[in-house]
């Protein structure tokens, strides 16, 4: 029973908000519970299943996007099948603060890194035919540093509208020089330790030599792309191109010495390939 003696008009609230709570809970009693929404993969995972996009609800999932990922992998290694002639080390007296940053080791180019089995890193394989739509670039740059008289990383991957950070980690003055052919080609200076810029290339290009004029030993190079499906193979020799789409591809390698192999592949049904990328001759 209400009491006579509260005014009417907070009689009638109070009338409202009970009756409008109970509504309430029975409404959510009954109600089925909503698809919660599908969380956006992380890099190396697999894009979400038609199933988890149409949630719970029966209804088809909504088309996925141009730059959606998929879940096939090419992965593989990288071999030289001869034998490289023994490299020279850098001369490196030309600027003494790089002698003494490397304490007088020998230092040798990258470009002739070859490991155990002949096995090579500082390979770029991407693939060059067969990728559709568009691609949105990352928030995050790509870090070019300059660490002990040395490009790191040596070869690397950047897409279209992507930012190239670059920095200079040594105590001594470097210059960096990109001899774009397809892009806008620069030639900026960076005097002092910890100096940065930053660079974006709008077109695609592999690849895109970068050297520094000051120390003619060093040299970087840039795959520059409007997809993200690219690898630089690691000190074993080995690379992972994640999350394709089903199609067919050109999938190329790319080394600085011994050039380009490339190899097709046919992700239609396949859920990946493996494959083996062997250079037979020495430069």
């Amino acid at each position: 029973m209400l009491r006579s003696d509260v005014p009417f008009g907070l009689t009638g609230i109070l009338v409202c908000c009970t009756l409008g709570l109970l509504w309430q809970i029975g409404c959510d009693s009954g109600k089925p519970a909503s698809p919660s929404e599908p969380k956006p993969s992380a890099p190396g995972e697999a894009a979400p299943s038609a199933a988890t996009l149409s949630g719970s609800t029966g209804q088809p999932a909504q088309p996925s996007p141009p730059d959606h990922y998929g879940d096939r992998v090419v992965e593989g290694i990288v071999k030289l099948g001869s034998a490289l002639p023994p490299a020279r080390p850098l001369q490196l007296t030309a600027d003494p603060v790089c002698a003494r940053l490397h304490g007088g080791k020998p230092v040798f180019p990258q470009g002739r890194d070859v490991g155990a089995e002949g096995l090579l890193p500082h390979v770029f394989v991407y693939i060059k035919r067969g990728i559709d739509g568009k691609y949105t670039p990352p928030s995050e740059p790509v870090v070019l540093d300059q660490r002990s008289c040395i490009y790191v990383p040596h070869v690397f991957g950047i897409l279209c509208g992507q930012t190239l950070s670059i920095r200079n980690g040594d105590p001594t003055a470097h210059n960096v020089h990109a001899l774009a052919k397809k892009n806008e080609a620069f030639n900026i200076a960076q005097a002092n330790q910890g100096a940065q810029a930053t660079k974006v290339f709008n077109r695609s290009e592999v690849m895109l030599k970068i050297k520094c004029d000051v120390h003619n030993w060093m040299e970087a190079y840039a795959g520059v792309l409007t997809h993200p499906f690219f690898a630089v193979t690691a000190e074993d020799g080995a690379f992972r191109i994640p999350r394709l789409p089903p199609g067919k591809y050109t999938v190329e390698a790319w080394h600085e010495l011994f050039g380009t192999m490339s190899q097709e592949v046919d992700l239609t049904t396949a859920a990946g390939a493996k494959l083996e990328f062997v250079y037979k001759k020495s430069p």
